[in-house]
């Protein structure tokens, strides 16, 4: 049985922390919370640089897509996900065409397409280069114009995409793939940095635009 005397502290047995206990003890805080916050930062980095995969054919390139951004069909496109926490009327996307490889130069076979393809196009810059297996590739930067749904009450809504088009193997034929990276003008800023991450997984390198 516990004794009454047990269950009381001495309060004259207390002593205070010093100065210099009570200065080790807040920094040793201040030490464990920024430890917190730059692994929470570190994290947040590799989720950013975290991809799911779309295999085209087996010993291909695997084309990267953010893995929290939502399948959306499509019937103008073969793969399509899209930012579902974007602002704006123009969710911010990613999408993959396999094509026919055309007749003329890339660059300006799919330039072509766009232009007829898409509403008040520009052409931003557009520029030929080299993945990292050697396999020529093209670039192509530019604007356009998109009308969306009545009930959404806007008029028009500029897009700001770039496209890397390739040719590459696709059930057992060579095939034109374009990888289109869009989203509202406005918008642009905030996702261009996942849109060069998975320029960068693609090409093998960074991309300068």
């Amino acid at each position: 049985m516990t004794r009454p005397d047990d269950l009381f502290v001495d309060a004259s047995a207390y002593h205070p922390p010093g100065k210099w206990e009570a200065r080790a003890g807040n920094l040793l805080v201040l030490v464990v919370a920024g430890l917190l916050l730059l692994g929470g930062w570190m994290f947040k980095d590799w989720m950013q640089d975290q991809f799911r995969y779309l295999a085209l054919a087996e010993g291909e390139i695997a084309i990267p897509y953010p893995p929290a951004w939502a399948l959306q069909s499509d019937p103008t496109v073969d793969f399509r996900v899209v930012d579902p926490t974007g602002p704006g009327l123009f969710p911010a996307r990613e999408e993959v065409r396999i094509l026919a490889l055309p007749e003329m130069p890339q660059p300006d076979a799919w330039t072509l397409q766009r232009v007829a393809a898409l509403d008040d196009y520009v052409e931003l810059s557009h520029k030929t280069l080299a993945l990292g297996d050697g396999r020529p590739a093209a670039l192509l930067e530019y604007a356009y114009a998109v009308k969306p749904p009545p009930d959404q009450g806007a008029s028009l809504v500029a897009v700001h995409a770039i496209d890397l088009a390739f040719p590459a193997r696709y059930e057992g034929e060579e095939k034109l793939v374009v990888v289109t990276l869009a989203a509202e003008a406005s918008d642009w800023d905030r996702v261009r940095p996942t849109f060069q991450r998975i320029l960068q997984r693609i090409v093998g390198k960074s991309v300068g635009w």
